[in-house]
C-alpha cells in the first residue's frame, strides 16, 4: 500500500486523536470543527503515524501548514544557491 494515510494505524490513531480533542482544532483561537489529524513532524521528514505525532486540526489550518513548509524549503534552496555564487 503506497498511501500512508490509508494505513490502518493512521486511521485508528486519527479517530482517537479527534475523539480526545472533543472536535476542537488545536490552533489557539480557532473555533472550527477539527476534522483532520495533522502530523507534528511531517511524514516526509521522518514523522510517524503514532499518537504522539498527531494533533487534531480543522481542514483550513491543516492545509495551510503544508504550504508554509514547502515555501520555507524553497526559500532555503534559493538562499543556498545565492550564497554559493558569491
Amino acid at each position: 500500500m503506497s498511501d500512508p494515510y490509508r494505513r490502518a494505524s493512521y486511521q485508528t490513531n486519527r479517530k482517537i486523536v479527534l475523539a480526545l480533542s472533543g472536535g476542537h482544532c488545536c490552533v489557539p483561537g480557532c473555533t472550527r470543527l477539527a476534522t483532520t489529524a495533522d502530523h507534528r513532524i511531517p511524514l516526509a521528514e521522518g514523522g510517524t503515524n503514532e499518537l504522539g505525532n498527531l494533533q487534531a486540526m480543522c481542514h483550513h489550518h491543516n492545509c495551510s501548514g503544508g504550504a508554509k513548509l514547502a515555501n520555507q524549503k524553497r526559500a532555503a534552496r534559493k538562499l543556498g544557491r545565492r550564497s554559493r555564487g558569491w
